[in-house]
């Protein structure tokens, strides 16, 4: 046997060792191997290192359990051959927001890959979340439920490198101490702004013939920092049903520009 062909059988043989391991070790082993530090908490884990669940995954930051609710996960096994290992996962929360009528889920599903160099990547992420979720702010409150797809995240480094998604947040709501708008529907697009943030692009001008009775025409861009922070900045033109309540608080809240249109800038305070 010569020396390449030595080399091919020993690694054949760590793959086959490697795919049995993941195939027969617990899963119980994952929480084991997290860093004491780590800000994913994973309690109650069942079947392998190859196709689990968690029954309880917390996602930790400062201290405070921000997301909490039942993970499942599966190897894809040709992924271990090319030593990047991918894994299908399914994130359903039990409650992931408190509201007046109590506590609302969300599910997350999608693809988790690590390449060889370190890169973590997200592909084909679907989800249907509480808007709340993702803003958390003592300034500003949103309503409604936000559902879509992302179709690239990646992670390196502890930077953002990329981020490619749309989707749609339907009885939308925005609200503050001074604000309280119902927009209805509003579909977005997301994508990277920063290795720490993220761009959202909001526009409802193709809807309105579909919902006569929204009464603001909204082009919306937000830059939202990793660590909560945002700087908003919008387009409003009022449209004939809009009531009178909503011009005046326009009218207190907005830079008035004419012809019912108006322009609104919101930060987060530091």
């Amino acid at each position: 046997m010569t020396g390449r062909t030595t080399i091919k059988a020993l690694l054949l043989a760590l793959a086959f060792t490697l795919f049995w391991v993941v195939v027969l070790a617990p899963a119980s082993l994952v929480s084991r191997l997290l860093p004491v530090n780590a800000p994913l908490v994973l309690q109650g884990l069942s079947g392998t290192l190859w196709s689990a669940t968690a029954a309880q995954a917390g996602l930790v930051q400062d201290g405070q359990v921000v997301v909490q609710g039942q993970l499942t996960w599966r190897i894809r096994p040709l992924s271990l051959l090319r030593l990047a290992p991918c894994m299908d996962l399914t994130f359903v929360d039990s409650g992931m927001l408190s509201t007046a009528s109590g506590r609302v889920a969300g599910k997350v599903a999608g693809a988790a890959c690590v390449s060889s160099g370190g890169e973590v990547a997200l592909h084909d992420v679907t989800f249907d979340l509480p808007a709340g979720v993702f803003l958390r702010s003592a300034d500003l409150r949103l309503g409604g439920d936000i559902s879509g797809l992302l179709q690239t995240l990646t992670w390196q480094s502890g930077r953002l490198t990329a981020l490619e998604g749309q989707g749609l947040w339907s009885d939308a709501g925005i609200a503050s101490n001074e604000l309280n708008l119902a927009l209805q529907t509003l579909p977005f697009d997301v994508r990277r702004a920063s290795d720490d943030s993220i761009d959202v692009q909001m526009d409802n001008s193709d809807l309105l013939e579909q919902q006569p009775d929204i009464p603001l025409q909204v082009a919306l861009q937000s830059t939202v920092a990793l660590s909560g922070s945002f700087h908003t900045r919008a387009q409003l033109t009022l449209r004939s049903q809009a009531p009178g309540s909503l011009v005046d608080l326009l009218d207190v809240i907005a830079e008035p520009q004419g012809a019912g249109h108006y322009t609104l800038e919101v930060r987060s305070q530091p």
